[in-house]
């Protein structure tokens, strides 16, 4: 059915202002229910205290189970009512009004027996504030404030002040100045917790920077200030001039004293490409999907010394040129390699060493991982002299020098007598053998040193593990060796923790090594690798990772923070050049 229904309220000073509202329901309930279609706020109406409804017979109030309701001042169960009957509800009158055109019902609801003023009778009489008990509440504030002020001022104040080395917190069970502490200090500083004034120079005077320069005074700038792309650009001269304690929050306890919100960092990283246009970074905010492929730091020319950042996505130019000749599969072949002792299996392990960390590993040396098999013998009649490695025009004048010494000593052409050469002949028929007269000693010192020279340096040793380049001028004996510059870094901008993951993955599951044939391949693993365990800071199913996990803030390489003070004469002020004449004359008091 349509309705409409009107609240009637008297005013003060004389008449009725009307509130109608238009409803489309199939009853109208009244009650002070949320859901009844005519609310009635009195306390003494029931949630659901009435019903009415409309038939074609016409229109019926009927009252809910318990409640009271009356018709025309008679208290009826339920009724017809027609225009002009007055429904009692509680404390309201429900006036059935004549329905306007296109409307099936209307009524009138009106307050008609509010609340007694007992309420406010009761009230008058009884004592509700502090006032009326003859105390201000200005005397309640300034004793309040005084008590704030000595307990938490004057107390610790004085406190201080008879106590300038105030005893270990274990011995004493409670101290006065202890509202004044923010907090627990964090492990890298606790053993400074009780000397405050290390840190808080001046009281009530934010901890400055100087402070920290104390201790940390080689730290490091994230970048350059002075770098000319970055000159012009606000956002990253503000982030250099930002005190140490806009990212290190102390008196937190056992929580990291730095910011390690990814958002700190992505403030100036996730758009760097656009605010600084000549910077050769790349856009980075979050480890799941808005980070760069890996680049890292590739060797192109050994001898120059030249490498670059190549990123992993580009194979064509993913080549290391370190000098070395090294294939990792023939070394990890599963049926092993022909070792001093026979055939054995090598794994990563036999030659990768970690540092005492895990972190990292200890560079490959000749001495401690290749020398056991590749040994630098050169002469089989002296198994005892070896070449020594990485002295490369020095193991060529060690060749030339043996064999010089052996025959000044009547070595040459064997160790004395005649020497004889075997012609070939055909089977079945008598050895041949032609005397060979021997050769001018000195002549002879050199031809073999050169023999030697080029089978250890082109074929048998120096060239099967290094790139090697002879001719005249190369060294004493026409032969260099390529210096091998393997990257100390490859991913110079991040830090990895390998000792974090040898209990959970294999080496071969992030490094394809045993697949590896050429000393170019650079065995890293892409981004994806990684990102199969990892995610951003605020993953769920995965190891959250944020920026600080793999990259430091401050770097190495880049300006101190700390300013670098200048030499300054704190003594008496001296005329212009008398130091240097004093000094030219050696009449400095010395």
């Amino acid at each position: 059915m349509e309705a409409v229904v009107t609240y009637l309220a008297r005013l003060s000073r004389g008449g009725v202002s009307r509130k109608p509202e238009e409803l489309e329901a199939e009853t109208l309930r009244f009650g002070r229910a949320t859901n009844a279609e005519v609310y009635l706020a009195d306390p003494r109406v029931r949630l659901e205290h009435a019903v009415l409804h409309h038939r074609p017979g016409g229109i019926f109030v009927e009252a809910e189970e318990g409640a009271d309701i009356r018709v025309n001042g008679i208290s009826v169960p339920s009724r017809a009512v027609d225009i002009g009957d007055v429904i009692a509800v509680g404390p309201y009158d429900i006036t059935i009004v004549e329905a306007p055109e296109g409307k099936d019902v209307a009524i009138d609801v009106e307050l008609v027996r509010p609340l007694s003023d007992d309420y406010e009778a009761l009230t008058a009489r009884s004592v509700t504030s502090l006032a009326g008990r003859g105390v201000s509440k200005r005397v309640w504030s300034w004793g309040l404030a005084l008590a704030i002020i000595a307990l938490f001022l004057i107390a610790p104040i004085v406190f201080f002040t008879l106590h300038e080395e105030p005893k270990p917190r274990s011995e004493i069970a409670f101290r006065l100045d202890q509202s004044w502490d923010s907090g627990p200090i964090s492990t890298a500083h606790r053993f400074i917790s009780m000397q405050c004034n290390v840190c808080h120079e001046a009281a009530f005077v934010q901890v400055k920077d100087e402070a920290c320069f104390t201790c940390h005074e080689k730290i490091t700038h994230h970048f350059d200030p002075q770098a000319p792309e970055l000159a012009e650009v606000g956002l990253y001269q503000d982030a250099a001039g930002s005190a140490c304690q806009s990212c290190h929050k102390e008196h937190n306890g056992d929580a990291a004293i730095s910011i390690m919100q990814d958002s700190f960092c992505a403030d100036c990283h996730a758009d760097i490409e656009a605010d600084a246009p000549k910077t050769q970074l790349l856009n980075a905010s979050n480890f799941e999907d808005e980070h760069p492929e890996f680049r890292p730091l590739v060797m192109l020319d050994p001898v120059a010394q030249h490498s670059e950042r190549i990123s992993l996505n580009e194979p064509d130019k993913l080549v290391e040129r370190s000098g070395l000749r090294f294939p990792h599969d023939v070394h990890l072949k599963k049926d092993g390699i022909r070792g001093p002792k026979g055939r054995e299996e090598l794994v990563c392990a036999s030659c990768h060493v970690s540092e005492p960390s895990g972190a990292s590993f200890f560079p490959i040396e000749m001495e401690a991982q290749c020398e056991r098999c590749h040994q630098l013998k050169f002469e089989p009649r002296r198994p005892d002299r070896v070449l020594p490695h990485g002295q490369v025009d020095n193991a060529q004048l060690l060749i030339r020098e043996f064999y010089s010494d052996f025959a000044l000593r009547g070595g040459a052409g064997d160790s004395g007598g005649k020497e004889e050469l075997i012609i070939r002949r055909r089977p079945g028929s008598e050895p041949v053998k032609q005397e060979i007269v021997k050769a001018d000693p000195k002549q002879w010192a050199e031809q073999q040193a050169r023999k030697v020279a080029d089978q250890a340096f082109g074929r048998t040793m120096c060239g099967t593990c290094h790139e090697v380049m002879t001719g005249e001028g190369a060294g004493p004996l026409n032969w260099s060796v390529v210096p091998a510059s393997v990257s100390n870094r490859w991913l110079p901008g991040g830090r990895y923790d390998h000792k974090a993951h040898f209990e959970i993955v294999e080496c071969e599951n992030c490094h394809a090594a045993d697949k590896s044939h050429l000393a170019t391949d650079v065995l890293l693993p892409k981004i994806e690798i990684c990102q199969d365990c990892h995610s951003g800071e605020n993953a769920a199913d995965k190891v959250p990772s944020n920026c600080v996990s793999c990259h430091d803030y401050h770097l190495d390489g880049e300006p101190m923070m700390k300013p670098v003070a200048s030499a300054a004469w704190t003594g008496p002020e001296v005329p212009a050049g008398q130091l240097d004449a004093e000094y030219a004359t050696g009449d400095n008091g010395s």
